[in-house]
This record gives structure tokens, C-alpha cells and sequence, in this order.
């Protein structure tokens, strides 16, 4: 067949197309689709999964707050360089005095920050909080 020749010229093909009607869909048909479309959609809601839960960070963070509170309230340094072991005399060496000292420079220069730094901190963390509490709500009404 060549291209040029247009196949509705074809008198077996116009006889077949003489008495055909295109079909108009229903006045709703978009609508209905659009729907189904929908529903569908949110039957089944798209879920992103978190590498740690919640809870898990929670944890850890409350873990390394309580390290942090142990490692400076109890000095555990002075009561671990009390004892006689070699083992213990490089343990304080080489990880508790270190440790000890960080944490210690680190709260003596938050504690220089001035207060409004610390209001500004928290004025934003509320507002985050809020907003994906809002975002929540809003998207499950």
C-alpha cells in the first residue's frame, strides 16, 4: 500500500463507514471517571516509611541526654580514675576526660548565649510543631 493513497477510498471501507455514528458519552461520563479516579486514589493513600520510628529517636535522644547528665553529674571520670586496673587508668585517659571536658566547654558556652536566642529556638520549634499539627488535621478532615 502506498502512503499517500488515503485509505477511505477503499469502497469496502466507506461502505462499512457510511452507516456508522460516533457516540457522544453521557453528560456525567467525565465527572464519573474523574470520581473513580479519585476514589481510587484514596483508597489506597501513598505511604512514606520512616528508617527510625518515632519512638526510636525518642531513645536515642533520651539516651544521649542521660550519658550527657551521668557524664557530668556523677563525673564518673573522678570514679573510674579512682580504681587501680590499667584498664580503667586508659579509659579515663583516652575517653572520659575528653568526653568530660567537651561537654563541659560545650555548657559553659551555651550558657554565655544570650536569652533571646533561646526564645527565638523555641518560638520556632512551636511554630514547626504546630504547623504539622495543623497540616495533619487539615488533611484528614
Amino acid at each position: 500500500m502506498n502512503k499517500q493513497e488515503d485509505i477511505y477510498k477503499d469502497e469496502f471501507i466507506k461502505k462499512l463507514m457510511k452507516d456508522v455514528e460516533l457516540e457522544e458519552p453521557s453528560e456525567g461520563f467525565t465527572n464519573k471517571v474523574m470520581d473513580d479516579v479519585m476514589q481510587d486514589w484514596l483508597a489506597k493513600p501513598i505511604e512514606v516509611k520512616q528508617t527510625r520510628s518515632r519512638k526510636q529517636w525518642l531513645g536515642i535522644i533520651g539516651l544521649i541526654v542521660v550519658l550527657a547528665i551521668i557524664l557530668l553529674g556523677t563525673d564518673v571520670r573522678t570514679l573510674v580514675s579512682d580504681l587501680e586496673h590499667p584498664f580503667f587508668t586508659q579509659l579515663d585517659k583516652l575517653f572520659l576526660t575528653p568526653i568530660n571536658q567537651l561537654l563541659n566547654g560545650v555548657f559553659v558556652s551555651l550558657s554565655k548565649v544570650p536569652v533571646i536566642v533561646y526564645i527565638v529556638v523555641v518560638a520556632m520549634a512551636s511554630l514547626a510543631a504546630f504547623d504539622k499539627i495543623m497540616n495533619k488535621y487539615i488533611h484528614f478532615r
